[in-house]
């Protein structure tokens, strides 16, 4: 009897104990492991990589772990394929979705120079968001397998594995200096070529005859490079300073263009006032720091009596960690050619052309993962030599010189604000105030709304109302916006086209 007693003590124990097990594994983290991207590394050390990830983090205890090729068979069950590169948070986290995972990891293996380089972001699916991002550089010979360690302990708070040789990784190595140089140089003496053409060949006019006298210039700027030309930007109200980190971005902060994350090209048509403007433009790394970019700019009236052009080339850098204690911070330039021609077709209308230079000065702070402030000093200065051909007086005309200012703000994955202002330069500089809002819908329809006004005036000032839609299908973005004025004067249509290579 008394055997029969610890029997059944046993086995009771025995099921116990397999019943606890089952229900810790049900209470376990679901968590899908995507296979490394690969850059300096070749496939098979990505391979390695990921399979070593995945034992790392089963060594972490409370997660239920899946590879690439369960997600793939998993997301067949329902009707679904893994997009070829799925390495966008909010792709990721919609596979994650799909498949009822609690949370994916994703990221890149580098090897460059015998260095290893490790990115690796945890997402939570239920709660929609980031737990955390890491980048961790090795030194020569500090295994693969040892920096992953480091990467996911410090991915859940575990700082143990500092007391390896590690440094910031940021990303792979990039080298298109030559395309930089080459475009650059080609782009800016295109302008300069196209300038000096324009102020030298004169056109036919009426000889006249007038009085000049040095009167203080305006502060109010008039250029056509002060226009909101691309849709996006021009539906948030033109408020685009702590962005401009794509192709349409150019005109507003040179500094945005050390964010680009590859090549991008734009081409966008604005009807304005009775003015046909056109614009195109490309940007791209030539390093891992170094952001370039060329736009051009036409501004014309449908009778051709007045034409305004620009060549504006862009170039940023962007400080990693200027500080220890620092996020990166980028620092932009844009030089601009530009050219100015006006054809009189009355008895007193002056004919004349223009050719001149100057500088655009940009600076964007990433101050959380989400935020990043810009500044933007623009014209400073762009001095044009105007030559009059009625009166043949030739004389220096500055644009005038605005500072701007603003402040960027990411919620999740789909809804972006952003902010800005213009600071008055000269008395008759008005403050201006905009701010816009672009909310995601599907990953592929975006809608945008902006308002801008102009304060501190004398007199009461209209609102400016601006509104847009955006679809991106693959690679493709068009972008269309409207400017809807409170005065109900010339109601301004944009639209925008923009590849991502």
């Amino acid at each position: 009897m008394k055997s029969f007693g610890i029997a059944v003590t046993i086995i009771l124990a025995l099921t116990l104990q397999v019943a606890s097990q089952e229900k810790v594994g049900e209470n376990k983290v679901k968590i899908g492991i995507l296979q490394l991207e690969n850059t300096g590394a070749d496939t098979d050390v990505a391979k390695d990589a990921s399979l070593k990830l995945r034992g790392i983090i089963n060594d972490i205890g409370f997660y239920d772990s899946y590879n690439q090729d369960q997600i793939e068979d998993a997301l067949a069950l329902v009707n679904q394929t893994l997009p070829m590169h799925c390495r966008d948070p909010r792709c990721v986290l919609d596979i994650g979705k799909s498949i009822g995972m609690n949370r994916m990891i994703f990221g890149s293996i580098d090897i460059d120079d015998k260095r290893v380089g490790i990115k690796l972001t945890l997402i939570d699916i239920t709660l929609r968001q980031t737990i955390g991002s890491v980048n961790i550089l090795g030194d020569p010979g500090v295994e693969p397998v040892e920096i992953l360690k480091v990467a996911v302990a410090k991915l859940h708070g575990n700082q143990a594995g500092d007391t390896l040789h590690l440094t910031k990784y940021f990303g792979p190595k990039i080298d298109n200096k030559k395309q930089f140089f080459l475009s650059s140089a080609g782009f800016v003496g295109l302008g300069l070529l196209w300038g000096i053409i324009n102020y030298a060949v004169e056109s036919d006019a009426n000889k006249l005859s007038a009085v000049y006298h040095d009167d203080d210039l305006s502060g109010i700027p008039s250029s056509a490079d002060q226009i909101p030309i691309f849709a996006r930007p021009a539906a948030l109200a033109n408020a685009y300073t702590a962005a401009s980190d794509d192709a349409y971005g150019g005109l507003y902060n040179p500094a945005g263009i050390a964010w680009v994350s590859g090549p991008d090209a734009a081409i966008a048509y604005q009807y304005r006032f009775g003015l046909n403007l056109f614009a195109a433009s490309f940007v791209n790394k030539a390093t891992r720091e170094i952001g370039f970019g060329h736009t051009f700019l036409l501004c014309t009236d449908p009778d051709n009596i007045f034409q305004e052009i620009y060549f504006v080339s862009s170039f940023a850098y962007k400080f990693h960690q200027l500080l220890p204690f620092l996020r990166p911070i980028s620092a932009g330039v844009n030089f601009k050619v530009a050219s100015n021609r006006v054809k009189g077709t009355g008895d007193g209308a002056v004919s004349g052309s223009s050719f001149g230079v100057g500088l655009d000065l940009g600076l964007i702070i990433e101050l959380s993962d989400h935020i990043r402030y810009g500044v933007t000093f623009r014209d400073v200065p762009v001095v044009n030599r105007w030559k009059n051909v009625s009166t043949g007086n030739n004389y220096f005309e500055a644009n005038a010189a605005t500072l701007h200012m603003g402040g960027s703000f990411r919620v999740g994955y789909s809804t972006f604000l952003i902010a800005d202002g213009q600071i008055p330069f000269t008395d008759d500089q008005p403050w201006k105030m905009a701010g816009g809002i672009e909310q995601e819908l599907f990953k592929v329809v975006f809608l945008r709304v902006g308002m801008q006004k102009e304060i501190e005036t004398p007199t009461i000032t209209p609102w400016k109302v601006t509104g847009g839609l955006g679809l991106k299908i693959h690679k493709i973005d068009f972008d269309a916006s409207y400017e809807y004025n409170t005065m109900r004067m010339f109601d301004v249509v944009n639209v925008s086209f923009k590849y991502r290579f």
